[in-house]
């Protein structure tokens, strides 16, 4: 390593560009399509989705190949452009792309009327620093969608936050121009990790580049956002686990939990 320069960037404006080449958008790509099925297990139709959150477009992208019509929105300006820079799969069928939004979700209005399903993929709302906010989010998402119809969203747990997400570890190495490291602290006082990414980057061949993003993420008792679901308006019908198995709100031995909630019609 013959040069290193180091700084302190903002949450997502470097680790945006390495996001899907170190595995950080697998758990999207892994779920959004099992979600979509849980939701059509549940008589859920329509064709109008919001994907809140969306980051690098993953899920969005994955939604909009089965022909549906998505409103994308994420707060992060440089997650939005490698979401846009994704091109559709040359081997589907013709579909219409994403409609991409830089909005921050607590400032959530409908894009363009009312939708059909609402997802939050990848603890989404983990970003959310308190009680009261995340009622707001869920307040607005409420007003988004049809009534009728379904908001589906999930969370790491406490549990997953004090245990997953503790430590150094090493996300990813190729040995050659890139590795990504994680330090992470978890606060039982606080309910929250601290994680700070570290991306090492090497550029022709012999400047090697540090970039440091300092990401904070908040956990929930799970009853308090059920309790919070319901105070708004929803009737949460399902609490599962990451493989959509039932979840006991009182079990800690998950790293996720995935929430279904229903507006109920009018």
């Amino acid at each position: 390593m013959n040069e290193q320069s180091v700084y302190l960037v903002p949450p997502y404006e470097r680790l945006a560009t390495v996001y899907e080449q170190a595995g950080l958008a697998e758990h999207a790509r892994q779920q959004t399509l099992r979600y979509l099925r849980l939701a059509q297990s549940m008589d859920w139709a329509g064709r109008r989705v919001l994907d809140l959150g969306c980051g690098t477009g993953v899920s969005s992208w994955l939604l909009a190949e089965q022909g549906l019509r998505v409103f994308a929105m994420d707060s992060s300006a440089a997650m939005l452009a490698v979401a846009q820079s994704h091109a559709p799969d040359p081997n589907a069928p013709v579909y219409d792309a994403p409609s991409f939004i830089q909005k921050d979700v607590r400032q959530l209005e409908a894009p363009a009327g009312p939708v059909d399903l609402a997802l939050a993929i990848g603890g989404v709302f983990n970003a959310i620093p308190s009680l009261r906010e995340l009622e707001g989010v869920f307040a607005r998402v409420f007003k988004c969608l049809e009534p009728g119809k379904l908001f589906i969203f999930d969370l790491r747990t406490l549990w997953g936050l004090a245990s997953a997400m503790s430590g150094d570890r090493v996300l990813f190495d190729n040995e050659h121009n890139l590795m990504l490291v994680a330090r992470s602290h978890f606060s039982h006082e606080l309910q929250r990790s601290t994680v700070r990414y570290t991306i090492f980057a090497r550029f022709e061949q012999l400047v090697w580049e540090r970039a440091d993003e300092i990401h904070l993420v908040r956990g929930y008792p799970l009853q308090a956002v059920n309790a919070l679901l319901e105070r708004v308006g929803f009737q949460v019908l399902a609490l599962l686990s990451e493989t959509l198995d039932p979840l006991e709100v009182l079990e800690g031995a998950s790293d996720w939990a995935v929430f279904v909630a229903l507006r109920p019609a009018d």
